[in-house]
């Protein structure tokens, strides 16, 4: 690993900040050295998007569960076409 190059990026990252082109390069030297691969941005960005996803379907399947037909279409409540407390 390049440890004069590793040095420069992170120095700059907490001044400047980081081209996406330096900071995939310094994400790459990090993962080096702890011996983790790297994916880079766009890997997070689609585990980040597939997440979302499994999120939106998560709440879209809990929101229909428990959900009950309106009294009148199962047959009790009051009849089509009369007001609760009408006739009363």
């Amino acid at each position: 690993m390049d440890e004069v190059r590793y040095d420069e990026l992170m120095k700059k990252r907490g001044t400047s900040g980081l081209s996406d082109t330096e900071a995939n390069e310094l994400g790459k030297l990090m993962a080096e050295k702890k011996g983790q691969t790297y994916g880079g941005a766009a890997a997070r960005k689609e585990a980040f998007d597939a997440a979302a996803d499994e999120e939106q379907l998560r709440r879209e399947h809990t929101g229909s569960e428990g959900h009950t037909a309106p009294r009148d279409a199962r047959g009790g409540g009051t009849p089509s076409g009369t007001q609760p407390g009408a006739g009363v």
